[in-house]
């Protein structure tokens, strides 16, 4: 049975982490599994631990001052000292599941293996990875060359990225697997989605810069100016929450905005809304705009990275400019033409079979036996 290593810096809530744990369990029954993590204690972990087995390089036992020594480490220390040190073991396998210090770590692995570099943002719009090679272009490019596939989650990521660093000749593209079945069975949940107008616009995604939510912001008190009645509802662990909830506060959106925190199971809400919001400055293939389409809800999306894939040639929502008045735009026009989100919702259904769990679970499968 081969051995395979996949590192990723965090078990939490993002898309990435969720792509990484459908993986682990489509292959926990065929391959011996190892996830390396930098903590322990974080969304997934425990259900990682039931797969395969999991070592973090830090406990929830340890002191807070030992746990912040190792991840200062971590992020100071040569790439070759951080895998010889954290990284134990023989693999076949080594996986990067994300950009930035999982590439760069598993890039510097001295282990006999194939290595595999996932790609998750769009490189030209969105490089944030930039930051962990200090701006250096060459040193990222030189790392990527050491791996022998580069996995990309859509098209649109696979261009930015050879645009940036060549490297074609590597590069494959590997639709993230989503739980269809479990997220529709979440769905039905019972739950109250509280809003005071509609329609119901609703957003799961962290609170930081790129999501957009600042600019949706703008968006709302200019339609709320307009005499126009929504509501969005947002969904997100906290990080800038308090920058959006004090936009709201100046712009007295509170009637308008319902700002939540992170949310377990954030489809049984996603259910009783109107249509979903991607606000996003950029995306890489954005998973909750995907579970939005299996919920049978209409979209209306920035112009980002993976978007035109998941629509496909479906009328499913709209795809606006990347600007704050390509959002107002786009909401407008649903608030001005209510026809259009029943059209869009009776859509969905058809488009939400193309993104099923079965009909991309082959390709992971295939990909791996190829290795």
């Amino acid at each position: 049975m081969k051995r395979i290593l996949f590192f990723s810096e965090s078990l939490n809530g993002g898309g990435a982490e969720a792509a990484l744990v459908r993986i682990v369990e489509l292959l926990a029954d065929k391959y011996d599994i190892t996830v390396v993590s930098q903590t322990d204690g974080e969304k997934h972990t425990d259900y990682i631990k039931s797969l395969c087995t999991h070592k973090p390089f830090t406990k929830k036992a340890d002191s807070g001052f030992l746990n912040n020594l190792i991840i200062k480490g971590f992020i100071t220390l040569p790439p070759a000292v951080v895998c010889s040190t954290y990284l134990h073991g023989e693999y076949d396998i080594e996986v990067a599941c994300c950009e930035g210090f999982s590439t760069k770590i598993i890039g510097a692995s001295k282990r006999n293996s194939v290595k595999v570099a996932y790609i998750h943002t769009d490189f030209v719009n969105n490089p944030w990875s930039a930051g962990v090679y200090k701006g250096d272009e060459q040193e990222e490019k030189e790392c990527y060359s050491k791996f022998d596939k580069i996995i990309c989650v859509s098209e649109t990521i696979r261009n930015a990225f050879v645009q940036k660093y060549g490297l074609a000749e590597k590069t494959e593209v590997i639709y993230n697997l989503i739980d269809d079945r479990k997220i529709k069975k979440m769905s039905l949940e019972s739950a109250t989605l509280k809003v005071n107008k509609r329609p119901a616009f609703v957003l799961v995604g962290n609170y930081l810069k790129v999501k957009g939510y600042d600019r949706l912001m703008n968006v709302a008190h200019r339609l709320k100016n307009e005499g126009y009645d929504f509501s969005f509802t947002i969904m997100g662990r906290p990080e800038e929450k308090h920058k959006i909830q004090k936009l709201c506060d100046d712009f007295e959106l509170n009637d308008y905005v319902n700002l939540m925190g992170f949310e377990e199971n954030p489809y049984k809400y996603m259910k009783q809304a109107d249509c979903y919001v991607c606000s996003s400055y950029a995306e890489g293939y954005s998973t909750a705009v995907c579970e939005a389409v299996i919920c049978g809800l209409p979209v209306i999306t920035t112009d980002c990275s993976g978007m035109r894939e998941i629509f496909g040639q479906s009328e499913i929502g709209l795809i606006c400019e990347n600007s704050e008045d390509g959002l107002y735009g786009a909401i407008k026009s649903v608030l001005d033409n209510p026809e259009l989100l029943h059209k869009y919702k009776q859509n969905a259904p058809l488009r939400a079979e193309d993104l099923s769990y079965v009909s991309r679970a082959r390709a992971v499968e295939d990909f791996y036996k190829t290795l």
